[in-house]
């Protein structure tokens, strides 16, 4: 038996505008940070990787 497929839903309008506006913000802001390692989410990865022993 087939699984149905499911529509994606797509922005449109304000939404959209509102999404791009704030995806480029946050581009922006991420790549004017000096120091990326510092950030949290860095650190966890980091961590997980270190004990996959992949680093």
């Amino acid at each position: 038996m087939a699984t149905a497929i499911k529509a994606i839903p797509t922005l449109k309008g304000k939404e959209a505008r509102d999404f791009k506006r704030r995806a480029e913000k946050a581009e922006r802001d991420y790549k004017e940070t000096d120091n990326r390692d510092s950030h949290t989410y860095c650190q966890m990865a980091h961590i997980i990787l270190s004990k996959a022993k992949m680093l």
